[in-house]
């Protein structure tokens, strides 16, 4: 049997640990000077109320089991439907668009559910797409046909990439910003001669992307409302639409 302990501390000039995988353009390396849409956004909130970010990159599945127990304040980037016991913001940072993915001689699209037949799509393990994909793919994981493909690790565009090349999959399920974005970042890191390009071939409905805090941490309401106020400070002052702009 767990026992978690709801953990409380002095808000005030709080070192606020948030995880993420890497999920660029929205959560990149913490080295890198432009860390991504959602951790410069959330650090710029926390600095204008005497906070400190701390952020920290694992896989999503540890992300979520790591802020469930209050070993960190919470996660970023998160659909309400990835950890629905959390405690959510009111208004969504950005809305993300989950998006099917296919090679750009493909001629297949996504017109809903029953164009999915014998397609073979990649999913990230631990991911939430959305409710209403979400239980397609728990009624269509480990099918005979494969036809859900879960993936897991940390660079999970080169390995979908490299699966596209080589016919395992032919669809990767991913945010319309972040399957293009990386594979931009990996053909101009490759070493080998570059010849795969890609399309949308549709998307599903939009969902919010939110900082999620841990539901066993005491401080989480706190900074819910310190997130709901100063992400309207910033996007009243343009300053969302600047930290946008730098990944475009």
């Amino acid at each position: 049997m767990l026992f978690f302990v709801v953990m409380t501390a002095p808000v005030k000039g709080n070192e606020v640990i948030l995880s993420a995988d890497l999920w660029c353009p929205y959560t990149c390396e913490p080295s890198a000077d432009d860390k991504g849409i959602l951790v410069d956004a959330i650090d710029s909130i926390l600095q204008q109320s005497g906070h400190r970010l701390d952020y920290q990159l694992v896989n999503w599945a540890r992300a979520i089991k790591m802020a469930r127990s209050g070993k960190y304040d919470g996660l970023i980037g998160a659909y309400v439907s990835d950890a629905p016991d959390f405690i959510f913001h009111t208004e969504p940072i950005q809305i993300s668009k989950m998006c099917f993915f296919v090679k750009k001689d493909d001629p297949w699209k996504y017109f809903g559910k029953d164009t999915l037949k014998k397609r073979k799509i990649s999913v990230v393990n631990a991911y939430s797409y959305g409710e209403y994909f979400d239980n397609y793919i728990v009624k269509n994981h480990n099918q005979g046909d494969k036809s859900i493909v879960q993936i897991s690790g940390m660079d999970i565009t080169k390995t979908r990439v490299e699966q596209l090349k080589s016919n395992q999959i032919d669809t990767v399920l991913e945010d319309w910003r972040v399957f293009p974005y990386n594979v931009a970042t990996y053909k101009k890191n490759s070493d080998t001669q570059w010849k795969a390009e890609f399309r949308n071939a549709g998307c599903l409905p939009g969902e919010g992307l939110f900082i999620a805090l841990s539901p066993n941490r005491g401080t989480s309401k706190e900074y819910v409302e310190i997130i709901n106020k100063g992400l309207k400070q910033l996007v009243d002052s343009g300053k969302l639409d600047e930290i946008i702009s730098r990944y475009e």
